[in-house]
């Protein structure tokens, strides 16, 4: 089966649910996937562009940082 088949199956399921718990279940499992789901293109994208930044020679050394970093909070 592919995803469209399967997203079909699980609808054709849930509409036959009389339940009100399953229903506020099976929404937390939805909710909790898709904001996964989301957070992982948002860290793919984030990883993307610190490449992007490496390859064009857009970053900092440690030292750098650490004495930035120092310097700012006095340490």
């Amino acid at each position: 089966m592919n995803i469209a088949e399967e997203k079909e199956a699980v609808i054709k399921q849930v509409e036959k649910v009389n339940d009100i718990e399953l229903i506020r279940a099976i929404k937390g499992v939805l909710d909790f996937g898709l904001s996964k789901q989301q957070a992982d293109e948002e860290m793919e994208a984030s990883i993307s562009r610190g490449l992007l930044q490496s390859q064009l020679g857009q970053t900092r050394s440690h030292e750098e940082v650490m004495k930035e970093i120092k310097e700012k909070y006095k340490l």
